[in-house]
């Protein structure tokens, strides 16, 4: 086995969120068809925004001392994680041998969109950091200083994870709600 072979299965092994058979097994139960309904998936998108860009803000300016905030967000970040896989049928994570080239595609476009809408926040905290930045030395400050307290440290770290985590299937969950794609 070269290099090349062995690090892909590497990376296979490590982004690898489902397998073939949990996808064929999920695209044909009916378990969970509550969340697929129109009031469902309006309520797990809801859910996943609050969590998305609420939550960190909220942890940001609650200090509670024990760190229950920062835990109720962190499970808020994998309940949705969970709810929103489960409304998509694991399409958004499912490995290429368990879907259809109809899926497929589905699968890449949102890929895309959700690359796209990472890029646009990560990119307006940026540019926010950068006029901040700009304004603090322009005040007469030598260089711009940003210190941050641990929860201040979580909330920005589990807000960059939950976008990474949550917006595929994110994505994929707002084009079923309206009606842009079918599963």
């Amino acid at each position: 086995m070269n290099r090349k072979v062995s690090l892909s299965a590497i990376n296979e092994w490590l982004w690898q969120t489902t397998t073939q058979r949990e996808v064929s097994k999920d695209l044909s139960d009916t378990k969970w068809d509550w969340l697929r309904t129109p009031r469902g998936l309006t309520a797990v998108i809801g859910f996943a925004f609050f969590v998305l860009f609420v939550a960190p803000v909220i942890v940001w300016f609650v200090d509670d001392g024990i760190g229950f905030v920062l835990l109720t967000m962190v499970a808020g970040v994998f309940v949705a994680w969970f709810l929103l896989r489960r409304a998509v049928r694991l399409v958004a994570d499912a490995p290429d041998d368990a879907l259809d080239e109809r899926l497929i595609g589905i699968r890449n476009r949102i890929y895309l969109s959700a690359y796209r809408a990472i890029g646009g926040v990560l990119g307006l905290i940026a540019t926010a950091l950068l006029f901040w930045s700009i304004v603090e030395i322009r005040d007469g400050s030598p260089a711009a200083t940003f210190s941050l307290t641990w929860p201040q440290a979580n909330a920005l770290l589990w807000f960059v994870f939950a976008q990474i985590m949550l917006m595929p299937s994110l994505t994929l969950a707002v084009g079923l709600r309206r009606r842009k794609v079918q599963l």
